[in-house]
This record gives structure tokens, sequence and C-alpha cells, in this order.
């Protein structure tokens, strides 16, 4: 499965939308993470955790066609860049929704490994998008380091990666990734 289908078909098993580009990216990231496809997915380290070009390519696809939309929700405030703080969703059309459904039924196999990606996830409970970026941080340097970290050490690999985690947010993090079965926590 390419990176748009997994993108159009990850929104259809979220009830046809998410909340947030951050959460969008990080969600797909996880999904990709349960799916085996992160690299098909092109996710790389970025400001706010694992990000890849390719998802928001197929956003853009999937605007493009008419099969998913874009609300921006405006906060008042102000970032440190001078500008509104929005939040983008994401949300599939009928016509959307109709197609996704058509990708599931004709690619059965795929979608239930798609589907049970997502419900790990839904499993895991709601958490908020910085949260959540801290969280695919964290298991993004776990990956990488493939042995087990303190939060202090994956604190500092976080630097080498443009990253700020402190070890606080980190530990925090360790829940989130616990409820999704990612991650066990030695004493």
């Amino acid at each position: 499965m390419n990176p748009y289908d997994i993108v159009h078909l990850t929104l259809h098993a979220f009830g046809g939308h998410i909340e947030g580009r951050t959460k969008l990216q990080k969600t797909l990231y996880f999904v990709g993470v349960f799916t085996d496809s992160v690299r098909d997915l092109g996710y790389r380290p970025h400001f706010y955790g694992p990000y890849s070009d390719l998802v928001t390519a197929a956003v853009a696809r999937l605007k493009s066609l008419g099969f998913v939309t874009e609300t921006t929700l405006g906060s008042g405030a102000i970032g440190e860049g001078g500008f509104e703080i929005a939040r983008h969703d994401f949300h599939l059309t009928d016509e959307g929704k109709r197609i996704a459904q058509e990708k599931a039924t004709r690619n059965p196999e795929a979608w239930s490994k798609l589907k049970d990606a997502v419900d790990r996830v839904k499993e895991a409970g709601q958490i908020d998008y910085m949260r959540m970026s801290v969280a695919a941080k964290t298991y993004h340097m776990l990956s990488l380091k493939g042995k087990e970290a303190t939060p202090q050490e994956l604190s500092e690999s976080a630097r080498s990666l443009g990253w700020e985690a402190k070890p606080h947010d980190i530990e925090q993090s360790v829940s989130y990734l616990q409820k999704l079965g990612l991650v066990t926590v030695t004493a």
C-alpha cells in the first residue's frame, strides 16, 4: 500500500477526521510503526518529531481530488513568530469516505492490518498533539538506539536530532508508549 492509500484509509479508520497537522503526522507515524510501513511513509526527524513529506503530499492530493477538506480553527493567540496559532483539522468528504470504503473492500488484508493499528492507537487513549509528538520522538530515538535508555540519555540524544525533549516529558511519554504496547519499563 502506498502512502496516499495509507493516509486515506487511516482517516477513514478514524471515523473520517483527525484534528491537527501534528496529530495527523504522529498518528500516521504510529500507524506506520504498527503496519511496518514507517519507511514507506518516509518519516525523518523534524522539529515536532518524526515527519513525512509523503504524508503531507498525500493529504494535498486527497484535498485536490475533493476527498478531504481542511478547516482552520484560530485560537486568537499569537505565537513567537508573530502569527496566529491555529489548528488545521482534516475531514473526509462523503466522496472521500465512499472511495476509502471501496479501497478497504478491495484490499481486505491491508485494511484489516491498518484498522488493527488504528484500534491500538485509539485504545491507548486521547493524548494532545504535544505529548504525542514527544512520544513519537521517544520511540524514534529508542528505535535508533536499539536498546534500553534512560530519560536523561534520550534527552541528550534528542539534542543530536535537533529536538528538545526534557527527561520529565520523556518519562510522561513512556506511559503512552506503554499503552500502545511499544515499550516496557524496567526498574
